[in-house]
């Protein structure tokens, strides 16, 4: 299990999606993120501040006893920023059976040795800068066609992406408001009538 009293920030948990890799997967957005790369979506989750310190052992629990997921997806933020704290996580979760799909905005030649040990414990990964002028909103896992995705180890064939596609996905929450997940383009907001639907930060799209 993970090391006692070790903690990760994190910005949000979305504890079931089928949009941030294959079939349904505990999503976790990491907060900080120095890379700061233009057009970036996720501005709110560059600052160190921010988000709460998460005991690694209740991530782990988390993920790991939830019977309808096949895995964790790590997003951010940058996950590889914090890489030490990371480490434990990933081996509870694959000591577990299950997998692990990692976005980095890093290319393989930047990492230190932390990082690449949580590369090397990914089953999938997606790598590379967010580039705003190559953004694509039809490729699969990913913003902009720089990003490689990367298939690290045999659990999952390259054929696992299906069909280059956008995808979004709507979460009603428990008190009847709703929360958009993924690759959303504003044309999104003629789905419903009214007012415009916000995505997942409360901003309208």
């Amino acid at each position: 299990m993970s090391e006692s009293g070790a903690t990760i920030r994190v910005a949000r948990v979305l504890d079931r999606t089928r949009i941030y890799g294959p079939g349904w997967r505990t999503a976790i957005w990491v907060q900080g993120c120095s890379l700061a790369c233009p057009g970036c979506w996720n501005k709110e989750l560059w600052p160190k501040k921010g988000g709460i310190d998460m005991p690694i052992e209740e991530l782990s629990e988390r993920i790991i006893s939830n019977e309808v997921t096949e895995g964790v997806t790590l997003l951010g933020g940058e996950p590889l920023q914090q890489a030490e704290s990371l480490l434990p996580l990933l081996r509870a979760v694959r000591d577990a059976g299950k997998s692990v799909f990692l976005y980095t905005g890093y290319e393989l030649d930047e990492l230190d040795d932390a990082q690449s040990e949580c590369i090397g414990l990914a089953d999938i990964a997606v790598t590379g800068r967010y580039l705003e002028e190559q953004r694509d909103l039809h490729l699969t896992w990913r913003g902009s066609s720089n990003q490689q995705v990367r298939f690290l180890t045999d659990r999952y064939p390259p054929d696992a992406m299906g069909e280059e596609v956008r995808e979004v996905e709507v979460h009603i929450k428990k008190d009847g408001s709703m929360a958009v997940f993924g690759y959303p383009d504003k044309m999104d907001g003629g789905w419903i009538p009214g007012d415009p639907m916000p995505d997942e930060h409360g901003r309208p799209i």
